[in-house]
């Protein structure tokens, strides 16, 4: 064979593959949804697209931006570095609902933002989605869903009927740092359990969810759906 053509193909290869993890490490990125910490916004079996440039640049394998040009504003819903101490090191993803020298305080899962109630009003009729434990088998469960807005955000939460929906005192939110809260309030282990997160450690902000496989197979509706709301 010929040596040059060998080198063609051997630099093309090394080219293609070098694109790749530019393409995944600073541009984009598709993660998979396990959980229904987010429910309805992200439902699980979701691959969402993550835009890992929206904030800054973080280099494989370490644990914090290296480059920062932007940060997370209220309403996002960003991807994050499992905090220290958490029993798994699976990504999370959760909404941004307060920014540094905010108080965020959660009452009967309703969101306050420095002393004043985020707008909010329930949704009337029958809520209820699939849900299923990794591994498990689906299975429908109730709950009661109500319509909140935030800088520009409209968006859904859940809670379940009958279950303190994951309330927390008010908390002042340090500079340099964010607090994240699930948009299912009671089904979420988030700043109200690890406390608010640097900044630094926020890998991207979710975008569209590619697609999504749910109890009957591929959810037509979620084809390329907007989860930035």
């Amino acid at each position: 064979m010929d040596k040059a053509k060998v080198k063609r193909e051997i630099q093309g290869w090394v080219i293609t593959i070098l694109a790749v993890l530019v393409f995944r490490t600073v541009l984009y990125e598709a993660v998979y949804i396990p959980s229904g910490s987010m429910i309805p916004t992200l439902q699980i079996g979701d691959y969402v697209v993550v835009e890992k440039w929206a904030y800054g640049l973080r280099l494989p394998f370490t644990d914090r931006a290296q480059f920062q040009w932007a940060s997370p504003k209220r309403g996002d819903i960003v991807v994050l570095l499992a905090p220290p101490g958490n029993p798994r090191n699976d990504d999370l993803i959760k909404r941004v609902v307060g920014v540094g020298g905010d108080t965020v305080e959660v009452k009967n899962g309703a969101l306050w933002l420095n002393g004043k109630p985020v707008p909010r009003h329930p949704v009337d009729g029958p809520c209820t989605y699939e849900n299923r434990l990794e591994g498990g088998p689906w299975r429908t469960e109730r709950c009661t869903a109500a319509e909140e807005q935030l800088d520009g955000h409209h968006y859904l939460t859940y809670c379940t009927p009958g279950v303190e929906c994951g309330d927390i005192p008010p908390t002042l939110v340090p500079p340099g740092t964010v607090f994240l809260v699930g948009d299912h309030r009671d089904h979420s282990a988030d700043s109200r359990v690890f406390g608010p997160v640097p900044v630094d450690r926020v890998k991207g902000r979710a975008w569209n969810a590619l697609f999504s496989w749910g109890p009957g197979g591929i959810r037509t509706n979620r084809i390329a759906h907007d989860v930035s709301h």
